[in-house]
């Protein structure tokens, strides 16, 4: 599973309006909305699903910017195989 967090920077009054379409995308979780920065979560499978998802962000109304604050791939099986099988152990 890769997590990341964002910041979704919105037009002030648009923005409870993107937080919603956020939202109601799957894989996101909106956290909070103030001031038009929206703090979201993408769970997703891969890296490369997790940046298909937040490229989406930008075809919201009144999104203007993204910006990526946290990104863990250490599950991600296209980045690191060993952790399908469920081999945890460090590489030697």
């Amino acid at each position: 599973m890769v997590i990341s967090s964002l910041v979704v920077n919105a037009v002030a009054d648009k923005a409870s309006t993107a937080a919603e379409a956020l939202a109601a995308i799957p894989g996101v979780e909106v956290h909070g909305c103030e001031e038009g920065k929206i703090v979201v979560t993408i769970e997703a499978e891969t890296s490369v699903e997790s940046h298909d998802i937040a490229a989406t962000f930008m075809d919201i109304e009144g999104v203007y910017g993204v910006g990526l604050v946290y990104f863990n791939f250490e599950d991600d099986p296209t980045v690191n195989p060993s952790r399908v099988s469920g081999d945890r152990s460090p590489a030697e």
